[in-house]
């Protein structure tokens, strides 16, 4: 069956990370099972329980099998999907780029159009027949916004309908894309780069804008920083921090020892910790202010078995990146403007980042090179275990942060560390929280995943 005239012009895209443009462009863009069949490995930005509902949701028409045999295509271009891996940081969104099909591919190849997304506990309605392109709600579809207060009582949510997708069976030539669409000329450079590599024609390249990407208002920024911007903005703050150490003019303290003194008889006697104290919060998982929870924090760090386990270096170190692991949520002046109270920020660890150079270059005399990266580290990424645990983010992720820099093997000392500043601010938060085992699960998972790796590198 033809498609119906008033859908002809209309496209579909394929969201992706650019590290799997070169492997798409080399062997097609191939479905999950078609890509594991063959050995074909690619960056992953989906979400874990998502993929297990997808592997085993039936496909009741067409060539039938079940979701995984099929390749995604959606027919909006920002969806709430790509929302909740950028918040969730699962993937830098400058490096999320879209592959753009006419919707003629329905006549090209063998497809299945679904009405709703294909990754809710209730599958979505199945066909083939272009003429039900009609089912599926366009201006759900169109719309910018979605949430509960725009769903209709007894309908699917708005999101869910949004992400209405067009199923191709197994793969699509990657010499069906139509359009590139990109974040900026950086993104653009490195498509036609990869392209010229493999030896293939660059196609039409466009930068997407608001249309397709969510930009912090304002700026030309995402709403939050991925895993590649985070681990480069710490890794340049530890390095700006070792070239600068010694070098304070004025420094409050001699040493890490008398910060943390300090710290632990008057939150206040650091500036970026003194903006913490009474700071409201409007995330409904704390009850208490900045500077409690912060406190809390620590004392709870102080009961952790792991913290028992740390030398006397380690307790120090620790301790001092529990005091600051929240400093990025101030200082107050930035919340002026909403009552005073400090919005939900899933990027405060990052805007930590230039607080902790000034503390440990302005305010300390004197430290080792280690401790300054561990400070760094343990604030940068004091959410990363708990954003693995529940939010979707790579546990790859946690072996660039805990692994040396110069040999292939895993620091367990920080990886101590970093595991008791996850479970502190978990427990301050919620004291009942009693997911320890996940943790030992993930972070043994963690080193047999980097054996692995090792032992296939040798």
């Amino acid at each position: 069956m033809p498609i119906p005239v008033e859908y002809q012009n209309r496209r579909v895209y394929h969201f992706t990370h650019i590290d799997n443009l070169e492997s798409i462009l080399r062997h097609d863009l191939l479905s999950p099972n078609k890509a594991r069949e063959l050995g074909i490995g690619h960056t992953n930005i989906a979400y874990d329980e998502i993929q297990q509902r997808r592997s085993n949701m039936i496909v009741p028409c067409g060539p039938g099998g079940v979701v995984h045999d099929y390749v995604p295509l959606y027919f909006c271009k920002r969806s709430p999907m790509l929302l909740a891996v950028v918040q969730n940081k699962i993937a830098d969104e400058q490096l999320i780029i879209y592959l753009e099909f006419s919707i003629s591919i329905l006549e090209e190849y063998d497809c299945v159009i679904t009405d709703s997304s294909a990754n809710a506990n209730h599958p979505p309605n199945f066909f083939t027949n272009p003429q039900n392109l009609d089912a599926i709600d366009w201006n759900a579809v169109e719309t910018w916004r979605w949430g509960s207060q725009y769903d209709r009582l007894g309908e699917l949510p708005v999101k869910q309908k949004k992400m209405a997708e067009l199923l191709v069976h197994e793969q699509i030539n990657s010499t069906s894309v139509r359009q590139i669409v990109v974040w900026n000329e950086d993104c653009r450079d490195i498509v036609e780069e990869i392209h010229r590599d493999v030896g293939v024609t660059v196609p039409k390249i466009a930068y997407g804008g608001r249309d397709y990407y969510y930009i912090d208002q304002g700026t030309t920024r995402p709403p939050v920083t991925g895993p590649y911007f985070i681990k480069k903005a710490c890794q340049e703050t530890i390095d700006h921090i070792i070239e600068r150490l010694g070098s304070a003019t004025a420094p409050q303290f001699d040493n890490l020892h008398q910060l943390l003194n300090a710290l632990q008889d008057d939150l206040e006697s650091v500036p970026e910790t003194a903006e913490l104290v009474g700071l409201e919060t409007e995330n409904r998982m704390h009850y208490e202010d900045v500077g409690q929870h912060t406190l809390t924090m620590v004392e709870q760090l102080k009961n952790l078995s792991e913290y028992e386990e740390m030398n006397s270096t380690d307790e120090l170190l620790v301790e001092i990146a529990a005091f600051l692991h929240d400093i990025g949520k101030g200082p107050k002046a930035r919340w002026v403007n909403n009552q005073g109270r400090q919005k939900v920020d899933p990027d405060h660890p990052i805007k930590a980042l230039p607080m902790i150079e000034r503390i440990l270059t302005e305010d300390v005399r004197t430290m080792c090179e280690r401790s300054a990266r561990m400070i760094t580290k343990l604030v940068c990424y004091h959410d990363l275990i708990g954003g693995i645990l529940y939010k979707g983010r790579r546990p790859e992720e946690l072996i660039t942060v805990i692994k040396y820099e110069d040999v292939e093997e895993l620091d367990e000392r920080l990886v101590n560390m970093l595991v008791a500043v996850s479970k502190a601010d978990i427990l301050a938060i919620d004291p009942s929280w009693n997911d320890e085992d996940k943790v030992k699960q993930l972070i043994d998972d963690i080193f047999e995943r980097f054996y692995v790796f090792t032992q296939q590198k040798k």
